[in-house]
């Protein structure tokens, strides 16, 4: 056996091993789970136990998380809670939680509702965005890991319901709840305010009810990069000499196929988070046969980055190269202006090196609005002691908006460059790069790009309770849903407009900024860098004067074609796509039971209509520009493309539940599960970029069909009070029709070369089988002097294998990690309760690559948490919560970890806040 799967093997039984020694050691022979002192349910503890609850209740393998009371939910982002259920793993975008992945699975293999319905996403495609919603307005978060044929289809890895508070079902009479907080950022040292409230009634009769919320989160951060943007494996132009050769011929160069960097250097993100999220909830039961709730919910999230980076772009022609036994470049020497006058002989317009080397300051666009409006109708009905009838209706749409943005200006350095990559990478520049008098021009995109996401669906279930032996009656249900998603994009045509570094620039569009040592002792990195406004910039190149030093003055002086300037969006070419997609869906599911079992079966029956539309302009052809190796692109008229499709799907499940003891559950679950297309994959649009030798096209693509996935789930569980349990499950998918993005290299008619298309196919296939563990434990009665002590912790292990054309197993799926554990300590009593949480994951792959350009790989990451709370008194509580306590920062890299990608440092948070009920 390998080491790594011996280690592997070995961990997850020491895990095994612990969990139950720790709960059997909890309980001596003839002595009740109960014994001990009394301890009052409440914080931590009544959180864990409905948590608990609801997961012993379930017909399948199903893991919740549990507000206490109102406004209490245990964590201030939902993904953040999430992420101690067993096998879910979060991404972060600057340093809250956005993104999920259970079991291994990415963000667009979970199915995420709120209140049992569909929400419209952000992004474009079906991952949902968890830093939209605010955690004040949750009352409960299920994660069905099991399918059941009365869940919507789309959840290969899991199904998410989040829940919000229902008036009916909390006290009776007048509540409200006030959170007014301070978050502190380390990076950015500022503060910001939060705060949220939330009032609810319930009338005696508990017969109407209305709940309403409203949150504010305000936060300033910042995030510190060091960046390489790709490794690649191409032939290398290797110039033997140093930075004071002079006189070197086309003779002191060789040629070897190694893997280079593409570029490295270091990034500063400030950014601003504003979200405003409101939530009203009515209930009415007109008799008691009757039941209606209606919803409304809505969401801004307006998040502001201010992104600028600045490193070396390598070209594949460098000096003094120095390379391992693997053939991966270790260091070189980057060549500046002075080599190249001292060598004329390779150096120079059509020679090898025909294009200066530069250091780029790039300003990157970041910036994300985004509007959600949801509302929802629900009806249920006891037509008879036997039957029941529920109706649902429900609508949502999200709006989002961001520059696209990618704006370069540079200069040509004098001296040369020294680059160390062996491991974390270091960078001497041999020219100050805070020099505001040297910068030149380069290369301009922008862009203003606008999502839209509307979704309308229906329901309508019928429930038969019927005791005929071991049958038990009957659910059934239709479903109709119809979504358009759609993205315009509108651009400037500036690209190539003024690359190529001959244009200089004034000293005053450029402010001299210090820059955080976050690399450590150790690792050089310069002291100050150049800031420059993106549209001050673009609006002095688009002076009509400045147009003659263009690349192509009378392209881009023809007010025909630009009449407000290269560098303005023309809004009247749009790049559009638009994805409608119209879904029917059945489901029947039989109820049965026995002495000490349960189980249910069924099907769902689903069928698709899509049609993508897209409008964009035709690339008529493509010129070598004169002072870059970029293309000049010259686009003809906009034109409409519509491309329909259709498909029907079966899917079958089934759950049966044994009660081996009075406190010990055996699960079994099959089922066939699917995921359709990201509708962002789905479109008709085409994008065209890259260099001479490496020109790269891209786009949708309209003839994608869903995933599908057989789901064997087995899972044992042993409740040892209403709180402490321990759990273990085993699980296996067999995958097919997996989409990846996939690169195929083509011909076209307007290149003279082949270009590399990158867009999302389906091809893998593979299987996916992982071993869960999990147990959480209070000392309360077992250990006197733990009284108030508890702990939680959960272990995941996935092994993984996937096929893909041409038989490459090495790259796996893509966000899937094979190890991930999460633990917390707590300890509460009547006035105090604290908990620390440790959350930890393997390496993962983000992209398999394509072509010459490697994968990408995410390092392991752990991170440590932290809450406090006081009660000062019953309706009044301090408390104050520390997000990534031990500063981890998320590191990247490419076939190994010394092809250095990126390390990222997000810092501290700390919120401390004041919560009064009343």
């Amino acid at each position: 056996m390998p080491s790594n799967k011996l280690r592997k093997t070995v961990l997850a039984a020491l895990i095994a091993e612990l969990l139950t020694s720790v709960c059997a050691s909890a309980q001596t022979a003839g002595e009740p789970v109960d014994a001990g002192p009394k301890v009052i349910v409440s914080g931590i503890r009544a959180s864990l136990s409905s948590s608990l609850t609801t997961k012993r209740m379930q017909d399948g393998v199903v893991d919740a998380v549990s507000a206490e009371d109102a406004g209490k939910f245990p964590d201030t982002n939902i993904a953040e809670s999430l992420q101690r259920v067993t096998g879910v793993q979060i991404q972060r975008n600057n340093g809250e939680g956005r993104y999920i992945s259970v079991r291994g699975l990415g963000p667009e293999f979970n199915n995420v509702l709120v209140n049992g319905r569909t929400m419209t996403s952000d992004t474009g495609g079906r991952e949902f965005s968890f830093d939209l919603l605010s955690s004040d307005l949750i009352s409960k978060a299920l994660v069905y890991k099991t399918s059941q044929p009365f869940l919507p289809e789309g959840g290969i890895g899991s199904t998410v319901d989040i829940q919000t508070a229902r008036p009916l079902s909390g006290k009776v009479g007048h509540t409200s709840v006030v959170n007014v907080s301070d978050s502190w950022d380390s990076n950015s040292r500022k503060h910001t305010p939060n705060a949220s409230g939330m009032y609810s009634f319930a009338n005696e009769e508990r017969t109407f009810g209305v709940t309403g919320s409203l949150s504010f989160t305000d936060r300033k951060s910042k995030q510190n990069k060091a960046v390489t943007d790709a490794w690649n494996y191409r032939d290398v132009n290797m110039i033997n000499g140093d930075l004071n050769s002079k006189g070197l011929t086309m003779a002191d160069v060789t040629t070897k196929k190694l893997y280079i960097p593409q570029s490295y250097g270091f990034q500063q993100e400030d950014e601003t988070r504003k979200r405003l999220v409101g939530n009203l909830t009515v209930q009415y039961n007109p008799s008691p046969t009757w039941k209606l709730t209606a919803d409304a919910l809505y969401s801004r999230l307006d998040q502001e980055n201010a992104v600028i980076a600045f490193s070396d772009w390598n070209n594949p022609q460098q000096l003094g190269v120095k390379y391992d036994s693997n053939n991966q470049i270790t260091s070189f020497l980057r060549p500046g202006a002075t080599f190249y006058a001292n060598n004329p002989a390779i150096a120079g317009s059509g020679k090898l090196l025909g294009e200066a080397n530069s250091n780029d300051m790039i300003v990157k666009g970041g910036d994300r609005l985004s509007t959600t409006r949801a509302f929802g109708l629900n009806s249920k009905w006891a037509l008879a002691p036997e039957w029941k009838l529920e109706g649902d209706v429900s609508s949502s749409r999200t709006s989002s908006k961001s520059p696209d943005m990618w704006i370069v200006a540079g200069m040509v350095p004098k001296n040369g460059d020294v680059l160390t990559f062996n491991g974390t990478p270091s960078i001497t520049f041999g020219d100050g790069i805070a020099d505001p008098t040297a910068v030149r021009a380069h290369a301009v995109s922008f862009g203003d790009i606008r999502n839209t996401d509307k979704l309308h669906e229906g329901r309508l279930n019928l429930g038969w309770s019927h005791d005929l032996g071991y049958f038990k009656g009957l659910d059934s249900g239709v479903a109709y849903s119809q979504r358009n998603v759609g993205r315009s994009q509108w651009n400037s045509d500036s690209w190539n407009a003024f690359s190529g570094y001959h244009v200089a620039l004034p000293a005053s569009l450029f402010t001299v900024t210090p820059m955080d040592n976050f690399m450590g002792d150790g690792v050089q990195m310069p002291s100050a860098y150049l800031r420059f406004d993106p549209y001050a910039y673009m609006n002095y190149l688009n002076q009509p004067s400045l147009l003659a030093q263009s690349n192509d003055p009378a392209l881009y002086s023809d007010k025909t074609k630009y009449p407000n300037g290269p560098m303005a969006i023309d809004y009247t070419k749009p790049n559009m796509w638009g994805v409608k997609e119209k879904v029917s869906s059945f489901f029947v599911d039989s109820k049965w039971e026995g002495e000490g079992w349960s189980a249910n079966a069924g099907m769902r029956v689903v069928h698709v209509n899509s049609a993508s539309t897209g409008i964009s302009r035709t690339l008529l052809s493509a010129a070598k520009s004169p002072n870059d190796t970029t293309y000049i692109l010259n686009y003809g008229p906009s034109s409409t493309t519509t491309v329909s499709n259709s498909y029907n799907s079966f899917l079958p499940s089934a759950n049966v539940k044994f009660d081996l003891t009075s406190d010990m559950l055996l699960r079994l679950g099959a089922s066939r599960t699917e995921t359709r297309p990201t509708l962002n994959q789905m479109g008709v649009d085409n994008w065209y970029g890259g260099r001479y030798g490496d020109v790269q096209t891209g786009g949708g693509n309209p003839y994608l069909k869903p995933m599908e996935s057989k789901n064997l789930d087995l899972s044992y569980e042993w409740y040892l009070s209403k709180t402490n349990y321990v759990s273990a499950a085993v699980f296996q998918k067999k995958v097919s029709n997996f989409l990846e993005t996939k690169l195929v290299d083509l011909k076209i008619p307007q290149y003279d070369e082949v270009v590399h298309d990158t867009r999302v196919r389906n091809g893998q296939s593979g299987k996916i089988k992982g071993l869960e563990l999990a147990g959480q434990y209070a000392f309360d009665s077992a250990i006197p002097w733990l009284q108030g002590f508890g702990v939680a912790a959960n272990y995941t292990y996935v092994d993984a294998k996937a096929t893909r054309e041409g038989g490459d197993t090495s790259c796996g799926y893509p966000g899937l990690s094979p190890q991930s554990y999460n633990g917390s300590i707590f300890y509460e009593n009547s006035k105090f309760s604290a908990r620390v949480s440790y959350n930890w994951r393997n390496h993962f792959s983000v992209d398999c690559g394509g072509g010459s350009t490697m994968p990408r790989n995410r390092a392991a990451y752990g991170q440590t948490d932290a809450s406090l709370r006081y009660n000062i008194t019953p309706t009044l509580a301090l408390y104050a919560d520390a997000i990534n306590l031990s500063n981890a920062r998320m590191h990247e890299y490419a076939l190994n970890e010394s092809q250095f990608l990126t390390l990222e440092d997000v810092g501290r948070r700390v919120n401390v806040g004041l919560r009064m009920a009343f």
